[in-house]
């Protein structure tokens, strides 16, 4: 663990999880130093289709929003998003989060909770958040409230000059942001050569409270399988039912969503600044050492670059012995490495990362070997939906890597029993809540043959 570990994380009211689905991923007893949690960071989540797995994921992109983007919830494309993926039966989504944060003298833990829920006028907003502190010493209870968000009202005991301060900045706001994306925007970013300089120190548990808080938002990278990628349908069946006044704040929207997210490559066209050109270099370089993994026969990645003003647009050439071929049209398998590559490099150098259906477009062989990789030596952490039975045995050599989520969306953790194989039991529908009772014959009639016989 670098500085921040997820240790529990619960959701419930996405899609189709009307039940509480909580995902646990480290022993219930906490260590005063937490050095073994390379044992714990890796965990696949396995189900049947539509089970809830992508929604999971789904869930922990929204918080991400939540903690470190003040402008989320004024978003009229995640409005119509929140829309479509909050669970109709329940009208609310519920996400809680349990974190470590590791100090020089010792590890703090923390509990943040937020509800999102429509307003009078049909628009979701932050009907409540909280963040406690956790006692890991006596079976986790809460010790203390930092803060609490009530309908747009904050309650705090920890009322000082940084309360005061951001107090006056929140005023009837805390609906439409939470307390530390509006720390982050309006106190911290403004005070940033001070904070810097330490010039600018403060020493309050609210503050550092809500510090934390943020430096899990920015710790964790979510990546979301393509068809879970909903901004772009979203805008084009919004701007169809608008005038041309309303276009352009749209198109503003839209690219307000894709710049939150974690400095991709692209197999397409990356826009890169001059600024930032040497970093992009170095990067790619690094990447080509790893795909080069996957195809012993690539010879170097060159960068075919144009200038643009203060830009450079940016092409991927992948060189082999006798040809290049624009990274465009490689096999959706490499151009879906390329882009995880930023994902997986955030892991091993210490970062939280959820992959939606990891396995998909990936060979069984190099899947197992890249989680061998990342068990051994990332230093972050790394959660992913797959089908793939494949990487289960590589998997169950960790603790609590494995979750199954049954057909009625409750989360089984499998446990070692004896010398059972968990890909035989899932595959034999023999796992709790997984039964896979379906046969070749079920098909018979549904392609419209074979109803004669």
């Amino acid at each position: 663990m670098k500085n921040i570990y997820l240790y529990n994380y619960s959701v419930k009211g996405i899609k189709s999880l009307n039940e509480t689905a909580i995902l646990s991923f480290y022993k219930k007893c906490i260590n005063k130093d937490m050095e073994d949690t390379r044992k714990y960071n890796i965990k696949g989540i396995y189900g049947m289709n539509g089970s809830g797995k992508s929604g999971i994921i789904a869930s922990v992109n929204i918080l991400k929003n939540l903690i470190i983007n003040p402008e989320y919830l004024n978003n009229p494309i995640v409005q119509k998003n929140l829309d479509e993926m909050i669970n109709k039966k329940l009208g609310e989504l519920y996400i809680e989060a349990d974190y470590i944060i590791k100090l020089e003298d010792g590890i703090m833990l923390f509990n943040y909770t937020v509800t999102l829920s429509k307003n009078d006028v049909g628009k979701y907003v932050i009907s409540h958040e909280r963040l406690a502190q956790k006692n890991k010493d006596s079976k986790h209870e809460i010790s203390k409230i930092i803060f609490e968000v009530s309908d747009g009202e904050l309650v705090t005991k920890y009322k000082n000059k940084f309360y005061e301060t951001i107090h006056k900045k929140t005023l009837n706001l805390l609906s439409n942001a939470s307390l530390s994306a509006l720390t982050l925007e309006k106190y911290i970013i403004p005070s940033k050569n001070e904070i810097e300089s330490e010039k600018y120190l403060v020493d309050d548990i609210l503050f550092d409270g809500v510090f934390n808080l943020i430096k899990l938002g920015m710790n964790m990278y979510i990546y979301l399988d393509q068809s879970d990628e909903h901004g772009k349908y979203l805008f084009f069946n919004m701007i169809e039912s608008t005038d041309d006044a309303n276009i352009e704040l749209f198109t503003k929207n839209l690219l307000d969503i894709n710049n939150k997210r974690i400095n991709t490559i692209s197999s397409g066209r990356n826009i890169v600044p001059k600024v930032m050109y040497n970093e992009f270099e170095n990067t790619v370089a690094q990447l080509y050492e790893f795909i080069k993994i996957f195809k012993s026969d690539l010879k170097n990645i060159k960068i075919d670059k144009k200038e643009d003003g203060d830009f450079w647009v940016c092409n991927l050439v992948m060189v082999y012995d006798d040809y290049r071929i624009d990274s465009e049209f490689e096999s959706t398998g490499i151009k879906k490495l390329i882009k995880l590559f930023a994902y997986l490099k955030e892991m091993v150098n210490g970062s939280i990362v959820f992959i939606d259906e990891f396995d998909s477009n990936l060979h069984d062989v190099y899947l197992c070997a890249l989680l061998g990789y990342l068990m051994e030596y990332g230093e972050g952490q790394l959660c992913f939906t797959t089908h793939n039975v494949g990487p289960m045995d590589i998997l169950k050599q960790n603790k609590m890597s494995i979750d199954f989520l049954s057909e009625n969306h409750k989360i089984y953790p499998w446990t070692t029993n004896g010398n059972y194989s968990p890909s035989k039991l899932y595959r034999n529908g023999m796992i709790e809540g997984s039964p896979f009772n379906v046969d070749s014959i079920d098909f018979i009639g549904a392609f419209g043959s074979g109803k004669e016989d």
